[in-house]
Parts: C-alpha cells; structure tokens; sequence
C-alpha cells in the first residue's frame, strides 16, 4: 500500500475474495445463530463535543482499515463452516436511522460486518461479534476517532504499524488442552418480565458516574468496580422481579472473561470466555451485603486460568469431534440455535465491562465520552455493557422491553449508596432523560413484519377455500386441483421467505428457485395426468435454464467467479435429478435428460480446468472441516 498526499491510502489492485480465514471457535456459533430477531451485534459509540462531519469520518474510516487489515472481510457459507473471506470494497458512512445494535446483513451493502454511522456529535461503530470482541472493537474505534480528529484539526495522520496479529484466527485451538470439564449452567433463570418493544426498537438508557465515586465505593466494602456493578445488578433484579421472599429460579448474570488477561495472546479474533455468576438460593438475599458476598466469591473462583482453560476445553472439544465437522452447516445450524437458546436460559443479563478507552491526549478535550451498547432481543432481552473515558464510566442498558424498572431500580440504588448518576436515554421507554441524541424510530419494519405475516395468512386462507370448493364440486369437476393450489401457495411462500426477505444472492435465488419450479412441475403433471410431460421436457430445460444463467454470471463476473462456484456445483447436482427419474421409469424420452446432464457436467469440469489452482483453493475454503 502507498499513502496518498492526501492523507488516504491507496490499495494494490486486489481480487474479491483472494484470501480467507476460518472463523474461530466463538464465531463459529455467532455466525449460526445470528438473524433479524438475534443480531450478536453490538457498539461502541464516540461522543465528541461538536457535531461529526460525514465526509471526514469517511475519509478516517479508510484511513483506519488498513490498520486492522482482517476487519477488511465478508462472510461466506461453506458446506461444513463459514468463513470470512477478503472484501475489496471500501465501507460507506451513514446517518444513524434506526435502532441501535440491528443486525448485519452478510448479503447488504459493503457487505462488512461492521457498520459505521453518525448522528450529531456521535460516531458509532456497530460489529458483528463474529468478527471481534470488546479488545478489537476499542482498537478500531480509538483509531477511528483519532483519525478524524487529526483530520477535523488539521493535524497530519500517521497509518500506525499495527501491534497485533491479524493471522492468528483462533487463539482458542492454540491454548486447547484435552481437559475434564462441566457443562454450562443450564437451569433456567429470572427472565426479566414485561411487554415487548417493537420489532424495530430498542430501549437505551446510559447512567454516568465518576470512577473516583465507584472506587470510593467499592473500596469501602473491599471489592473491584466489576464485583461491585455486577452485585448490584443481581440486587436489583431480585428486587424487581420477585416478591423478595422466595425464588423459584436463580438471577443470574452472564459474564465475558477477556482470555487475553491469563493467555499470551495479541489476536484481534474472539478470544474470551463467559461466566454464570448467580444468586440460586431458593430464599432471597435479605441484603445487599449478602449478594456481593456471594459474587466476590464466585468471581474469584471462577474467573482463574484453571478454570479457564477447562472452558475453552469444553468449547473447543466440541468443535474438535471428528462427526460435529463431518454434519453439513445446514444440520449445525439448526442443532446450534437450539444449544444457545438452551443456554441462554440459565441468566438474566449479560454484563460487559470493556474497562477504559483512550485517545491522543492533544485530542482528549475534543471528546465527551464512549458508551458501549450490547444488542438486545425478545431472546436476550437485556443487556449492559461499560465503558470508561476520563475519569467517568458510562453503564448502559440495552432493553427489548417496554419497562424500564430494572435499570431505574439499579441506578436509584447506586445513589443511594452515595454514587450520583447521570441520566441519558434514545427516548424509547424514558422520555425524561431523552437529550434528543438518538433518532426518532418509526415503526417501518414492523409493518413490514405484519404485513408479511397477514400474506403467509392469506396464502393460507385460500389454500383452505380451494381445497373447500374443490371438495364440493368434486362430482362435477372429477380433479383434484386445489393440490395445484396448495403448491403454487407453497411456492409462492418458500420465494418471499428465502429468496425476498433474506436479500439473497442472484445464484442461491437460482437454486432455490430451481427445486421449487421442478416440485411444481411434478405436482403440475401428477394432478393434471399430462403423462410425463415434467419430466420428459419441462424439469431439464429448468436445468439447462439454470447452467446458462450461473455461467453467464462466471462470464460477467470472471474476477469474481468463486462468488458462484458452490451454486455451480449445485445445480450439476440437481441436473442428476431427472436420471433419478429415468432410473425409477418416469421418463419415457430421455434424450433432453441425457443432453441437460452432459451440459452441466461439462460446464463444470470446464470451469475447473479453467480455474487451475484457484478451484483448489475455492473447494478447500468450501469445504474445510
């Protein structure tokens, strides 16, 4: 790379795709998980003192890139894992215009899986947990705020030799050791009641105090600011949530580790591991002081390198089994969302604290604080991330719900313990502490969401009237249409669901959309005892279809060919479907069979000839286990 004298870089031509990585042991179940109802995205935010100019932050978002060179990816699907593959594009900057911390499309925009906006004095930097932890969100921010600082001020900006080691993917493989270890937590917690928000919302409300306040504090009763916040957390969810008396589940926070502390490792990968700190007694706690007793104890127990090191064997151990790698990602990612979910049960919360941010200190007067955001949903309802900036640390809590006593709860009682708190919310379920820093949210995606709901309804509703009238009018007309009905309907369903509403690629629409067509087909031919005609004619024209469209997209997209090879292996697989046919005798003329399978054959072994080393490296990256 050379540096321009206008302070940006300029990049050494480079193909899509060229490189890849595997994702770590964290991301991996990131990666499965993750959808529109449960991002794993989360946010650190800068709030400086005068109001971001776009064209700056832009110009120091591509000064800030090269310095965290495996930040410049998008995710892909294998067959076995994803991975994260190079992405040459440069990432765009955008006024902030909906709720906090939303999920990432792989498939949308840039396609990073980071997303960086503004709105007035804040800049926000949203990452996909699959990518980073807290330690790589505060590198890239610090310089990202640094960066355009320099360039608002005029100074010279200076790309910084990065002291990490962007190769090293998963630090969790290099510290396995094969070890005896217990399962996660798994009985269910206190789930923090209420009424959901919106699809499209998220409640904030940010508390501020002095760290010499919290130290004062936390010193007086001998624990760190960590054991202090996160006993005062549990409090204030017993205290909220159940009667105060008896306790039918435990409260429970989920704590992130930063392995980083116990581990010799500078990887900006995942490299942390979470704990389950919890009041499981079936009495509630008559006092504060017996909850931090409690959790000064579990933490110090819990938070040890041996312990540690048994969780990343557990982890990893999993992941390492010889029929977990062999299972397609398709079956992984159904048996991994029910694991989670299974999981996620046994706490409340998650608490982050990501400890303290810094900048140049010519340029720490400019900003007023950092705020770190951990997404919430209707399947983790709350959460609370910490951040300290210049002698103030910020707590804020993330909310899916429409009540907000939890979080007042618990800032009320920091103050009455001697701990002032300032109060700022997005204006959601606190109207009082809005400052009008967060845009107004409007309901437009969950229109979106009933309005779909009602079409899937109304393709329902009339599968039923068909399949009414096709009963009652059998005698006169001996023909079992309303099949025809029910499987245009399905169709018609699969198309919204998987091809229109998950933006999917123009290929992986050609696949889906080929084995729906060739299931019509058939149930179009069977009910209608048009005697073969699908299979004879219709499905291997289909196929033939779908080969001139995937090489027409090689074509265009030579570059970029390794974009569609996967969908080209997949539709040579689906062009053996009519010889499924021939071998069963459904097909009485198979010579367009014969022609379609030769074609998509053909093509195939073509485009690997063609391919030389690079087919290599596409099928290992495809299918690496």
């Amino acid at each position: 790379m050379e540096k321009l004298s206008n302070g940006l870089i300029k990049k050494r031509p480079r193909i899509q795709g060229a490189a890849w990585r595997r994702l770590d042991n964290t991301a991996k179940l990131f990666a499965a998980v993750s959808g529109e109802d449960l991002s794993s995205v989360f946010r650190i935010a800068a709030v400086l003192k005068e109001p971001v100019e776009p064209e700056l932050l832009h110009k120091a978002l591509l000064l800030t890139l090269p310095e965290f060179e495996n930040f410049r990816v998008k995710l892909r699907k294998g067959f076995f894992w994803y991975y994260f593959e190079t992405n040459n594009r440069d990432p765009v900057v955008e006024e902030e215009q909906s709720a906090p911390c939303r999920f990432i499309d792989p498939h949308r925009g840039g396609r990073f899986p980071f997303r960086v906006s503004y709105y007035g004095c804040r800049i926000n930097f949203e990452v996909f947990h699959g990518l980073t932890d807290g330690l790589g969100a505060v590198g890239f921010v610090s310089r990202l705020t640094e960066h355009y600082l320099e360039l608002k001020n005029g100074l010279p900006t200076e790309i910084r030799k990065r002291e990490f080691s962007p190769m090293r993917a998963d630090d969790y493989l290099r510290y396995y050791k094969k070890l005896p270890h217990k399962r996660y937590e798994s009985r269910p917690a206190i789930q923090v009641s209420g009424e959901f928000l919106p699809f499209d919302q998220m409640a904030v409300l940010h508390g501020t105090f002095h760290v010499d306040d919290l130290k004062k504090r936390s010193k007086e009763v001998g624990v760190s600011i960590t054991k202090y916040l996160a006993a005062a957390l549990l409090w204030s969810i017993i205290q909220t949530e159940t009667d105060g008396k008896e306790m039918k589940h435990p409260a429970a926070l989920n704590l992130p580790v930063n392995l980083r502390s116990f581990f010799e490792s500078e990887t900006l990968a995942n490299f942390f591991a979470v704990i389950n700190i919890s009041w499981s007694e079936r009495r509630a706690p008559e006092s504060f002081s017996e909850v931090l007793e409690a959790v000064s104890r579990q933490m110090d127990e819990q938070i040890v390198k041996e312990r540690l090191e048994k969780t990343i064997s557990y982890n990893v151990g999993n992941e390492k089994k010889w029929y977990v790698r062999a299972i397609p990602l398709f079956v992984k990612h159904l048996a991994m969302q029910m694991i989670f979910l299974h999981s996620t049960r046994a706490h409340t919360m998650t608490f982050s604290n990501i400890g303290r941010m810094d900048v140049r200190e010519e340029l720490r007067d400019q900003v007023e604080s950092f705020q770190l955001l951990v997404g919430a949903s209707p399947k983790q309802r709350m959460k609370c991330g910490a951040v300290a900036y210049d002698g103030k640390l910020c707590l804020s809590f993330a909310s899916a719900m429409a009540e907000n006593r939890l979080p007042e709860y618990f800032f009320r009682f920091l103050e009455k313990q001697g701990i002032p708190v300032e109060l700022e919310s997005n204006g959601i379920s606190d109207r009082e502490h809005d400052k009008g820093r967060y845009p107004v949210v409007g309901g437009d995606k969950n229109k979106i969401k009933r309005a779909v709901r009602l079409f899937y309804i109304s393709l329902a509703v009339v599968s039923v009237l068909a399949g009414a009238i096709n009963l009652a009018t059998y005698r006169q007309i001996p023909f079992k249409w309303a099949f025809l009905t029910w499987g245009a309907a399905a169709y018609v369903a699969m198309t919204l669901r998987f091809s229109v509403m998950r933006h999917a690629s123009m290929s992986g629409i050609l696949v889906r959309q080929c084995l729906g067509i060739q299931a019509i087909l058939l149930l179009v031919d069977t009910m209608t005892g048009l005697h073969g005609w699908s299979v004879d004619y219709a499905i291997p024209c289909v196929v033939l279809f779908e080969v001139a469209a995937i090489l027409l997209m090689l074509l265009v997209n030579r570059m970029n060919w390794q974009c569609y090879f996967m969908y080209q292996i997949a539709i040579t697989f689906l062009s053996f479907v009519p010889l499924v046919f021939l071998k069963i005798g459904w097909t009485k003329h198979p010579m367009l069979t014969v022609i379609s399978v030769v074609i998509s054959v053909s093509a195939l072994v073509l485009t690997i000839l063609l391919g030389d080393r690079s087919v290599k490296r596409e099928l290992r990256r495809r299918f690496h286990v």
